[in-house]
């Protein structure tokens, strides 16, 4: 009987809650994983976390981090159970503790500064620059001697047979030639007007010829002058990073990342202070999670601050753990229950917006 009911008890213990009393729960601020609005803790990491939670029917007190460095010595020391936020998984971290299954696919991304200003005020200076280009002066003033050139041979070859369109006044003769010209070179006709004899028509063919050049030359230029405008930022890529100064967040991957390549760093305390230092001139660029800029940047709407470039040094999310856990296999059950039933994509939409998906 007394064997009978030993068993019967590990079996309800072993069946039971994980643990009688609250989990020690860890986090950080980090907008949108984990933060505090109007006294309430919400963010996706949170979120996800609590309804790992209740799903587990467990409780847990929370304790706020600095920053990941932090969270991940916390639960490596057994100080804390779980590892919650925007915690990105790797080699170095995997030595301290373990890590679930991950919830997020994320990576590293750049923000920077617009040098570009995108209301009218901006792109009309830069159409007026382009104008003043010397390039374009030199490329104008040619233009305009070949036309003054072609109007006078036109004249020269019309007027005796054709003194009705190309007077035999010189004045008269030429201006109608130079409006000819024009319409050659702007819009391929003049309304009726064309050269009769045959060398009026040999200088014509040859007008026609070089009015295509001299257009498509110019339209090149324009263009391909606007569209190095567009893309001014001295930094599109991480491939231009090198030699700049870029902000990042203090004991973040970005900052090993960062200091693997060799690139100048200031490390900040959090977010929104890399921001402020990017405003200020004070740094060229901020390298931090994809996730987390696209999020600021699309919720300051300053049209001063943009994403440059794909997303690099893809990286996973997840939630850290003691080595050797008894909840890691739990939570990891619990996880995939909530990306099939949908709840994660919801989650996912709620914070970060259909286009995430």
């Amino acid at each position: 009987m007394k064997v009978f009911v030993s068993i019967f008890c590990c079996l309800v213990f072993i069946s039971s809650p994980i643990v009688a009393n609250d989990l020690k729960v860890v986090t950080r601020n980090l907008e949108p994983f984990s933060f505090v609005e109007f006294n309430t803790r919400k963010g996706y990491a949170i979120e996800l976390w609590s309804e790992i939670a209740r799903h587990l029917n467990v409780k847990y007190d929370l304790k706020i981090a600095s920053n990941a460095k932090e969270i991940i010595d916390l639960v490596g020391q057994n100080k804390c159970e779980v590892g919650v936020g925007a915690l990105s998984v790797t080699s170095e971290r995997e030595e301290i503790v373990d890590f679930s299954q991950p919830f997020f696919d994320s990576g590293l991304q750049i923000l920077t500064v617009n040098n570009v200003d995108s209301n009218f005020t901006g792109v009309f200076n830069e159409f007026f620059k382009f104008f003043l280009n010397l390039r374009f002066i030199v490329s104008f003033l040619l233009i305009m001697f070949f036309i003054v050139l072609i109007s006078h041979l036109v004249w020269k070859y019309e007027h005796k047979k054709n003194p009705e369109m190309w007077p035999v006044n010189y004045k008269s003769g030429l201006w109608e030639s130079f409006w000819w010209s024009i319409s050659i070179l702007l819009v391929g006709g003049a309304d009726n007007k064309g050269p009769i004899s045959v060398g009026g028509r040999l200088v014509a063919i040859l007008w026609m010829i070089l009015s295509i050049v001299f257009l498509s030359f110019v339209t090149a230029s324009f263009t391909a002058t606007m569209t190095l405008k567009s893309l001014k930022s001295e930094i599109n890529g991480p491939n231009d990073l090198h030699g700049k100064n870029v902000a990042t967040v203090k004991s973040s991957t970005s900052e090993v990342w960062l200091n693997d390549k060799g690139i100048i760093v200031s490390s900040y305390n959090d977010i929104e202070e890399c921001i402020k230092a990017l405003k200020q001139k004070k740094v060229q660029a901020i390298v931090y999670d994809a996730p987390i800029l696209n999020y600021y940047s699309y919720k300051l709407k300053d049209n001063t601050i943009t994403i440059a470039g794909p997303i690099f040094n893809r990286q996973n999310y997840a939630f850290a753990l003691p080595e050797n856990s008894n909840l890691r296999e739990k939570i990891n059950r619990v996880l995939l229950l909530l990306n099939e039933n949908g709840f994660c994509k919801d989650l996912k939409i709620k914070w970060f917006g259909n286009e995430h998906i």
